[in-house]
């Protein structure tokens, strides 16, 4: 009996062992990056509205292509229409999905940090961080909440995930800090 009931913990706990490398596995990490650290690592930063999404099967992955037509630059000199790269989406029936990439929809207005792929097209800096949602309440100056502002980023100064992201920042404020940022990554880019 106390054989058998060996064999049942040993099996069970090799499933639970299994089954958290595959948890594992599925999991993003994100690094935080603060708005200084995204300024000075983005080539592109707008504000854009997503004019167009398509999901295609590439180099044996799924991707997703967002076009966005440029409304305002911050940083860098995009195209007119802006096409971003990120993974996952579903073509049939396969769908992809990995935590922290952000997901547009048609007629939705972001700022998004981006930077060139290896492919050539651009991708979303950071993925979640480098999104900011713009929302626009009734009276009032737009609204920008980060896409990170609800999901947990790894911090490497205190070892621990938490939510990190700015969330109801007035647009006129956030260019007030993105204009500091964007001093700040020119005077370090000079030092170098």
């Amino acid at each position: 009996m106390i054989i058998q009931n060996r064999k049942f913990v040993t099996f069970i706990a090799s499933l639970l062992l299994i089954s958290g490398l595959v948890a594992q596995s599925n999991a993003t990490t994100l690094l935080r990056m603060d708005l200084n650290a995204l300024t000075r690592s983005a080539e592109i930063i707008a504000r854009v509205r997503c004019v167009h999404s398509q999901t295609r099967w590439e180099s044996e992955s799924i991707w997703t292509f967002d076009d966005f037509d440029v409304l305002e630059t911050f940083k860098g000199a995009p195209p007119k229409t802006l096409r971003v790269r990120l993974p996952g989406g579903r073509v049939d029936h396969v769908e992809v999905k990995i935590e922290g990439v952000p997901a547009f929809a048609s007629g939705e207005e972001v700022i998004l940090f981006v930077e060139r792929t290896s492919a050539g097209d651009y991708g979303v800096t950071s993925w979640a961080q480098g999104t900011f949602r713009v929302r626009r309440p009734a009276s009032g100056d737009a609204l920008l909440t980060q896409d990170t502002s609800h999901i947990s980023v790894f911090d490497p100064r205190n070892r621990q995930f938490a939510p990190f992201g700015i969330r109801n920042l007035p647009i006129s404020e956030f260019r007030q800090q993105l204009v500091q940022a964007l001093i700040g990554s020119d005077s370090t880019n000079q030092k170098q």
